[in-house]
């Protein structure tokens, strides 16, 4: 194979329909020095983008056991990616099977060849000139046929005899495929499969007979659900509601939304229109812009049987909210599962935020038990949307980050529901003002927006834009804002036109802000109350810089908009320009009860976040010293036991001492059941002592039920001493520890956190090797041996302290003994 090849001096292309042994070849070229990373593109690829590119990452993750990107993205990031690590963790063998129907890529992976990592690309015939541009070594049926030495090399003693079996090499022309196929006849075997980047399969002609409902088994078994599914609907379609409880989730996880549309489309007779089908069919034409073809037969269904998924399903993404909330109680009532839990908490929201927070939470909970990866990743996004909706913004950070973990690590495909996830993660970064590593992410994600969902798409580059903002391009953010709104409905006009006023606020342009704000004034005042709204907000914003006492009214009225149903993050910025206008107009007691109004939406708000929601800085500063500042719980716990509460010593028991630990150490919150579990060691008196000290407890510090968490702002040395620790400064976090966390308490939350944090300051300690740090420990840890052994061992002779350390390491050896 490789002498075929020229040894690779220049990319290979295997002309090949397949009878010629192209896949046996490329099979052939990967080598433990030099893996072989393999796709296959399909019919219709090529206007998919991110199919390809969970093709790309497939084959990548196969071929090395690691992950250089995430799925979800196009394959034009995957090659960039590629290219970026080739020096690093190359060489490799780059084969694209398929290639005619993938030809951008194709090319893009001709330029990856430079003889050290090798490009193959194997079609039916040549492709054309414009893909092909730079040379190539064309292998087509006569160079990659066996040859009569070759052959009888392989099989020296073949059962039929030499003749015979040059015989049968002659009427196969020496092509791979129907030379084995003809061997296999006179054996009576199978004909053996060949290679595929999805492994052994037969060629076509070749399967072995197998009965339909054998192989369909074996599929499933295999966890080949695509193979499967298309088996099914073609042969065995009554089994086709039975198999979308696990093929079903396999495509949205994937992201083959028009594979599952087109495949379940095909149906036809009663399974057509059973439950299991129509739940898959609709979720499918949805995500590809064919809702309105599946309604009807959705609602006929309906109004015969229960079926709560699709209820739930239906009513969210089809009826308007009062129908809604009748639908979907109905069907969480009927089934709580992930998805009727997931509609029915996002209705709620819409109406009642902060109560519908402990059912997205328990959606949650019922994806991870029950549920798929997919679906957990869906609910905790949704939670992190109300949270922020409420104005917990830190809240909203953790479970974003926490479902994009979700994603990366189940490898899931669907790239829409990642970048959504994104964005909200994005948004919240923003909002809370923790932005470390935010532009690294945030320019990899650009690359998705390449072929997105036009609602996805606006909604991200709007979310771009907000970065631009408070990275001091207010230009950039306001081509990204003026982007984003280029196609969208009239009635998101009012949404568009609150970015655009604030950009060109930025760059002090208020009349072309004023003539945006009442162009989207003029277009959306007539609409729905939900429309309107946003719109009234930004000709107020912008009215607010030129000609603050017309402003008031409006900014009044948005606020009472964004109160109820409750939009924190809107709230906070109609506050803060009806603030800005009452200052103007010399009403300073008005501006400070506006923005006492909002107080505790702001106590999660960072500098970047009030940047983003009020105007420029140099305007907006005596706004935001309106409020008062936020008091806060300093905890010094380590080797000692102070606690201060708005500047002043608070005397606490030693029980609320570990409350308050155990609260700061979980500032996304903990349930009832995680706080008893943490604090008690007895089972039995957990629940009737927790809340008791709960009540006690909030007599001296703000905590939140549902879940239990702290209400102000934390500042605790032995957070910071692991901060330091994870951030590499060692000298500081050693020097920052005073002692054990709470060394009496036997709580089972503070003594593994405890010991957390010393052994990690051991260990980091022992890493830097520096004598005055070891020598510092070991005094500290005081009857720690190996501490003390490591610092006499850097200890000079005639060092001060050696004296010391050698008498304290006889020591311990002598009572360890």
């Amino acid at each position: 194979m490789a002498a075929r090849s020229g040894a690779f001096a220049q990319p290979v292309c295997l002309w090949d329909d397949g009878r010629a042994g192209g896949a046996f070849f490329i099979e052939a070229t990967g080598t433990a020095e030099r893996p072989l990373i393999w796709l296959e593109a399909a019919e219709g690829d090529s206007a998919q983008a991110h199919l390809l590119g969970n093709k790309l990452a497939e084959a990548v993750y196969r071929a090395l056991g690691v992950q250089l990107f995430g799925y979800g993205m196009p394959w034009t990031y995957g090659v960039e990616v590629l290219r970026r690590c080739v020096d690093r963790l190359g060489p490799w063998v780059l084969a694209l099977s398929g290639a005619q129907h993938a030809p951008e890529l194709a090319r893009a992976l001709l330029a990856l060849h430079d003889g050290e990592t090798v490009t193959i690309l194997q079609a039916p015939e040549a492709l054309a000139p414009a893909v092909l541009y730079r040379a190539t070594t064309a292998l087509g049926p006569a160079e990659l046929a066996i040859r009569p030495a070759e052959l009888l090399t392989w099989f020296p003693q073949p059962p039929q005899g030499q003749e015979a079996l040059l015989t049968l090499h002659i009427g196969a022309q020496g092509q791979l495929r129907p030379l084995l196929a003809g061997m296999a006849r006179q054996l009576g075997v199978p004909v053996p499969p060949e290679p595929s980047p999805d492994g052994p399969r037969f060629a076509p002609g070749e399967e072995a007979q197998v009965e339909p409902a054998r192989l369909l088994d074996a599929l499933i078994q295999r966890g080949r659900w695509p193979e499967a599914l298309a088996l099914a609907v073609r042969l065995q379609p009554a089994r086709v509601p039975g198999l979308l409880a696990q093929a079903g989730p396999h495509f949205h996880e994937r992201g083959l939304h028009h594979r599952l549309y087109e495949l379940l489309g095909t149906l036809q007779g009663e399974v057509a229109d059973s439950e299991s089908v129509l739940r898959w069919l609709y979720s499918a034409a949805l995500r590809t812009g064919a809702a309105r073809s599946v309604l009807p037969r959705v609602a006929a269904h309906l109004a015969m049987h229960e079926a709560p998924e699709l209820r739930a399903l239906y009513a969210g993404t089809a009826l308007k909210l009062d129908a809604r909330r009748r639908e979907v109680e109905r069907a969480a009532h009927a089934a709580r599962t992930p998805l009727t839990l997931y509609y029915q908490g996002l209705t709620l929201a819409e109406e009642h935020p902060t109560g519908a927070l402990p059912l997205l939470r328990e959606a949650v909970d019922c994806a991870e038990r029950d549920g798929t990866p997919h679906e957990i990743v869906r609910n905790a996004q949704a939670l992190a949307a109300t949270y922020t909706q409420t104005g917990q913004y830190v809240h909203a950070l953790h479970w974003t980050g926490y479902a994009l973990r979700q994603y990366d690590n189940n490898r899931l495909g669907d790239w829409q529901r990642r970048l959504a996830v994104l964005n909200e993660w994005t948004y919240t970064s923003l909002l809370s003002g923790r932005l470390d590593g935010l532009a690294g992410t945030l320019a990899e994600a650009e690359a998705q927006l390449a072929t997105g969902a036009p609602q996805v798409f606006s909604l991200f580059t709007t979310t771009l834009a907000d970065h631009a903002l408070v990275s001091g391009d207010a230009r950039r953010a306001l081509r990204a804002y003026d982007t984003a709104r280029q196609g969208q409905p009239r009635t998101h006009q009012g949404w568009h036109s609150a970015q655009v006023v604030r950009a060109l606020l930025e760059l002090d342009c208020p009349q072309q802000a004023l003539r945006e704000a009442e162009e989207a004034y003029v277009l959306t005042q007539h609409e729905p109350h939900t429309y309107a709204r946003w719109s009234t907000l930004a000709l107020g914003m912008a009215q607010a810089a030129l000609h603050p006492q017309q402003a008031v009214p409006l900014l009044e009225d948005a606020m009472r908009a964004f109160e109820q149903p409750l939009k924190a993050d809107t709230l906070v910025r109609a506050a803060a320009y009806l603030a800005h206008a009452q200052l103007a107009l010399g009403a300073a007691d008005q501006a400070r009860a506006t923005m006492a109004r909002i107080e505790p939406l702001t106590r999660e708000l960072g500098e970047s976040g009030r940047l983003l929601l009020g105007g420029p800085a140099r305007h907006f500063a005596p706004v935001w010293n309106l409020l008062a500042p936020p008091r806060t719980l300093h905890l010094q716990l380590l080797g000692a036991a102070e606690v201060r509460w708005a500047e002043q010593p608070l005397k606490v028991q030693p029980r609320h001492l570990e409350m308050l630990v155990l609260l700061s150490l979980s500032p996304e919150g903990l349930s009832g059941e995680r706080f008893a579990t943490l604090l008690y060691r007895d089972e039995g008196v957990a629940r009737s002592s927790l809340k008791a000290g709960l009540s006690r407890l909030r007599d001296l510090v703000p905590v939140a039920s549902q879940p239990y968490r702290l209400l102000a702002p934390v500042s605790a040395d032995y957070l910071e001493v692991m901060a330091l620790l994870q951030a590499g400064r060692v000298p500081e976090a050693l020097r920052r520890y005073g002692g054990p966390l709470l060394p009496a308490s036997d709580a089972p939350g503070i003594v593994e956190y405890r010991e957390l944090l010393q052994e990690s300051l051991r260990q980091a300690v022992l890493s830097w090797r520096d004598p005055a740090l070891l020598g510092e420990l070991a005094v500290k840890l005081h009857d720690d041996l190996e501490v003390w052994e490591a610092a006499l061992a850097r200890l000079d002779e005639g060092h001060p302290r050696r004296s010391l350390a050698a008498s304290r390491v006889r020591q311990l050896r002598a009572a360890y003994a």
